[in-house]
């Protein structure tokens, strides 16, 4: 029954996201675009971090653009830090200092988005395994064993996949803003996604651009405006790889993985979230070793919307859950 809740919450979720952007299309640029008048703009660069080195790293298939800031420390594991779908590794550049202190931070532009190329077109699906395989094989050639791994969106679902499967690699794992939900079957992804986001996508799978409006109704974001500008252009960035990530998560069974995650676990939400703090009910009793914590003054995207309290509640858990 619980894993049939998640389900429907999931399926809900992306039911109201696809109604609420027709409602919000009368009137705006993005109804413009669902009109067919009206696309993205030209890609602008990503924002400036703080990062002390940018990387790329040739994997199979494509090349991971990673970046770092603070020195390693031997003592203690790197944090990975991983951005939502559609976004980049800038997401988290308010953040990435505060977690740098003492040890290392490792922001990765996941395939396909930011500055991540990969080879040919996007398939049909990516799923929740490839993307952690690749990470696990990134992290092997650059000779880190084990890391505090925190995702959100996309990101999160990833970490509970990585840290279920190779629970060796993993010290903990936070998970911000995450739908958390259950496996959907290929008709069904069909239709939530191929058939209901007409609204998010044109006929190619391109992303048509969101207005500030849109993320506020639908994502509680507060400080929308200018959050809005950068998710365009990091979608625009993704482009055709947004909906095969999509479809990577509809398929897997993140809640049923859940209960398999060994590592100290954290759960963040946006007190003013109104797309991921639905699941919290569902998620929070399945953590083996975990708890959730809330954003004041946040809507979904915490680490762009708060990031001084993001930022404060993910250090000290760090600290709470040190290997050293």
């Amino acid at each position: 029954m619980m894993a049939q809740t998640i389900k429907d919450q999931t399926m809900i979720n992306r039911r109201e996201l696809g109604k609420g952007l027709g409602l919000l299309a009368a009137g705006t640029v993005a109804g413009a675009a669902m009109a067919g008048t009206a696309t993205l703009a030209a890609p602008t660069t990503p924002p400036a971090g703080p990062w002390t080195a940018t990387h790329k790293l040739r994997r199979a298939g494509g090349v991971l653009n990673y970046a770092t800031i603070g020195e390693p420390d031997p003592s203690r594991p790197p944090v990975v830090l991983l951005h939502k779908l559609g976004g980049w590794m800038a997401d988290w550049r308010h953040v990435a200092p505060a977690l740098a202190q003492g040890r290392q931070v490792i922001a990765f532009d996941l395939p396909g988005h930011g500055g991540s190329r990969w080879d040919g077109p996007a398939p049909y699906m990516l799923t929740l395994g490839e993307l952690a395989a690749i990470l696990v094989g990134a992290l092997d050639e650059m000779g880190i064993a084990k890391i505090d791994l925190f995702g959100t969106s996309i990101g999160g679902c990833i970490a509970v996949i990585l840290a279920a499967c190779w629970p060796e690699r993993v010290n903990s794992i936070a998970v911000l803003s995450s739908a958390l939900g259950g496996h959907r079957t290929l008709a069904q992804i069909r239709q939530l996604i191929d058939e209901k986001q007409v609204n998010l996508f044109d006929a190619k799978g391109d992303p048509l651009p969101t207005t500030a409006d849109q993320l506020r109704q639908i994502f509680g974001i507060i400080h929308a405006d200018d959050i809005n500008v950068e998710s365009n252009a990091a979608r625009l960035a993704a482009g055709r790889w947004i909906q095969p990530c999509e479809r990577g998560v509809a398929i897997t069974d993140i809640a049923g993985t859940v209960p398999r995650v060994m590592a100290p676990t954290l759960l963040v939400y946006g007190a003013n979230d109104k797309a991921y703090l639905k699941f919290r009910p569902t998620i929070e009793p399945l953590l083996r070793k975990g708890r959730s914590a809330v954003i004041a003054d946040s809507g979904a995207f915490v680490m762009q919307d708060n990031p001084a309290e993001t930022a404060r509640v993910l250090r000290d858990f760090l600290r709470e859950t040190s290997a050293g």
